[in-house]
């Protein structure tokens, strides 16, 4: 199975970057007109699935770029590129806050700080961008060069390795990965990253849903053999906006329905001809942090996927078996995604 990714629609508030102005002494506040030369900084990218090679900037593409300079809560310049990373833009001289907006939807008709940091992206509406943002604020006296590191709003998952480490030969003989996904995927988010709001769109939700119109980045058809011992090494990449919802959430009376909750990476294999599911539940989604699984050894059968069973019901106890110690003990380093690795040191044996 090869697979090459387009870019994903999303949306991402940066950190506050280096800026570069040239000012000149006499230009007193609130005087104008000045141009900005405003140049975006991209976080750098990773390969696609099931691509040996890729461009870096796969993850980083550039292909709009919107320019927003606001006074206090007020528009005072706009301006729009495409194909590039530099636009420029006409405003005021002063204290200015200057947001860049990469790939996101048309906001001249923005006029406020809030109104822009309530512009809300859906992860399936645009599926050929990542947008990404960034913000510094500057005081400005003349004309000169302003440079805005930009993040995606993104959280990505990746699992880099899946090994066969049944114990019973006759298990350990006839064992096939299926697929691989994500569930509980939060659909939609707000440039501000505002924390009391809740998504109000999810995909996968308790499980793979085959119309959630997201294709490869919440799920990978596998049916690959491994052998006993054997690791299946092809390194898989999904896609959430931020996700903060509990791990566990009650149904009451045998409720069916969907209340947000965490994600969770399942992998699906089938061993002596019997499909079984072994669900990681995942940490908080954080914007533009990547949550890496670098080797999940299964050394047992998993929850049978019988039809009958919920992984996310805390009520369905008599086949669970959850994958234990993925919540705690966190790396996070710092290197264009913020990488966490699941279960401290990204191996897990289950």
């Amino acid at each position: 199975m090869r697979k090459i990714f387009t870019l994903l629609s999303v949306a991402a508030v940066a950190l506050a970057g280096a800026v570069s102005c040239d000012k000149a002494s006499d230009a007193a506040p609130g005087a104008g007109p000045v141009t900005l030369k405003v140049n975006v900084i991209g976080a750098g990218g990773t390969r696609a699935t099931g691509v040996v090679s890729n461009s870096p900037d796969t993850e980083a593409k550039v292909n709009t770029l919107q320019v927003l300079v606001f006074d206090g809560d007020v528009l005072d310049g706009y301006s729009r590129s495409s194909g590039s990373r530099t636009a420029t833009v006409s405003c005021t001289a002063g204290s200015r806050e200057i947001y860049a907006v990469v790939n996101g939807t048309d906001l001249s008709g923005v006029t406020t700080k809030g109104d822009l940091l309530g512009v809300v992206g859906d992860l399936a509406n645009e599926i050929s961008n990542f947008i990404m943002v960034g913000s510094v604020t500057e005081t400005l006296e003349r004309d000169g060069d302003v440079t805005i590191p930009v993040d995606r709003l993104a959280a990505r998952v990746v699992i880099r390795g899946i090994r066969n480490g049944l114990g019973s030969p006759s298990l350990a003989g006839d064992f096939r990965i299926r697929s691989v996904y994500l569930t509980n995927v939060a659909g939609d988010c707000d440039l501000g990253l505002s924390s009391s709001r809740v998504p109000t769109k999810w995909y996968n939700r308790r499980g793979y849903e085959a119309s959630n119109n997201l294709g490869d980045f919440t799920f990978d058809a596998v049916d690959t053999a491994v052998a006993a011992g054997a690791t299946y090494g092809e390194a898989h990449f999904f896609y959430s906006m931020p996700n903060s919802a509990p791990g566990r959430v009650g149904l009451a009376g045998g409720d069916t329905g969907f209340t947000p909750r965490a994600a969770r990476l399942v992998i699906r294999a089938e061993i002596a001809g019997k499909l079984y599911d072994y669900p990681i539940l995942l940490p908080a989604l954080e914007a533009n942090h990547s949550y890496e699984i670098n080797l999940v050894n299964i050394t047992r059968t998993g929850n049978p996927d019988d039809g009958s069973h919920d992984p996310d019901d805390p009520d369905d106890t008599d086949e669970e078996r959850p994958v234990e110690g993925v919540e705690q003990g966190f790396e996070i380093t710092v290197n264009d995604w913020t990488v966490v690795l699941v279960g401290g040191s990204g191996d897990i044996e289950i």
